[in-house]
């Protein structure tokens, strides 16, 4: 028991404090009386890091849930009751004339629908042809690939600002400036890259020997490839899809810039107009789009999060 005292001075001076006044209370014996050893020190230390770790866990789910929780509260407020000066956490009178009103006054269910259709085909798009070129990068050892592999993934790590400027250009010449496909090809040439990262790690962890039973058997490539490989491969594909999803949902750069119609924008670009530089329009406005825009990608996440954890393909033989 020295050896532990001289360990942890601090905590075991506390640990002994805490149990030696609780035994004593519950049982009624002088503190003097009361047994102490290493056995019972170590099990109260291991409940108060279990304590501690809950805690910070508490914290934690408080700091990523409590802006949300203060966005929808604020999206039911009256302005009347956001700009006064005695602040509540409730509304007194809730409303949904926020929701109401962004429809009426704004382009807001046009916005959504643009994003809508720019994110799931880029997604399809981005999956489909990551997923093509991930298989042929794990199965063939080519120098050329390799090649190919590390300059998709520098691609990836520039920075989008400096391709905003020759993109322009380039759609400009293809007449593409202002229109969804032109923002079409933008989105899924920047997404593949890190679709092909994340879906080569995967397939490579997928045996071999699953396709070639299955080109045994009389497959070709592509069929052993969607019939065997794309199966046990579905977990990071929807994980894939769930990221560029996401990403595609909420970008702002070459949406703001590349679209000038207000009946061709996206939700970020289109929900940006209601703020300058010293005038909001309407801060419950802006939350009830705030959590509009977030809410698709909530029920996203809720909807495939028990594919992920099921993990397909679980009953073949892995390496």
């Amino acid at each position: 028991m020295e050896g532990t005292e001289t360990l942890y001075p601090g905590v075991f001076f506390f640990v002994r404090l805490w149990y030696i006044l609780s035994m004593s209370y519950a049982s009624g014996r002088l503190i003097s009386q009361t047994p102490f050893n290493s056995a019972t020190y170590y099990q109260i230390l291991k409940i108060l890091r279990r304590l501690l770790l809950y805690f910070i866990l508490i914290l934690a789910v408080l700091w990523a849930v409590l802006p949300l929780f203060w966005v929808f509260i604020s999206s039911i407020k009256p302005d009347i009751e956001t700009y006064a000066f005695d602040q509540t956490i409730f509304p007194k009178n809730p409303t949904l004339k926020n929701y109401i009103t962004l429809f009426r006054v704004t382009q807001f269910g046009l916005w959504m629908r643009n994003s809508a259709i720019l994110a799931t085909s880029t997604t399809l798009l981005v999956v489909t042809l990551s997923s093509m070129a991930a298989y042929a990068m794990s199965r063939f050892r080519y120098q050329l690939f390799e090649l190919f592999g590390r300059m998709t993934l520098l691609a990836y790590m520039m920075p989008p600002i400096i391709l905003v400027v020759p993109l322009f250009f380039v759609l400009f010449k293809m007449n593409l400036v202002n229109s969804m496909l032109g923002l079409l090809l933008v989105y899924t040439g920047s997404r593949l890259p890190v679709g092909l990262w994340m879906l080569r790690s995967y397939f490579q962890g997928i045996p071999i020997e699953l396709e070639e039973a299955a080109m045994v058997d009389g497959a070709t490539r592509f069929q052993a490839f969607r019939k065997v490989i794309v199966p046990q491969a579905l977990p990071g594909m929807i994980s894939t899809a769930i990221f560029v999803f996401s990403v595609t949902w909420q970008e702002f750069l070459f949406a703001s810039i590349l679209i000038f119609s207000s009946k061709k924008q996206t939700l970020s670009a289109g929900v940006a107009t209601f703020l300058s530089e010293d005038w909001i329009y309407s801060w419950g406005l802006l939350m009830a789009a705030a959590v509009l825009v977030s809410l698709p990608l909530v029920l996203l996440y809720a909807f495939l999060q028990r594919y992920l954890i099921a993990g397909w393909g679980g009953g073949s033989v892995k390496g």
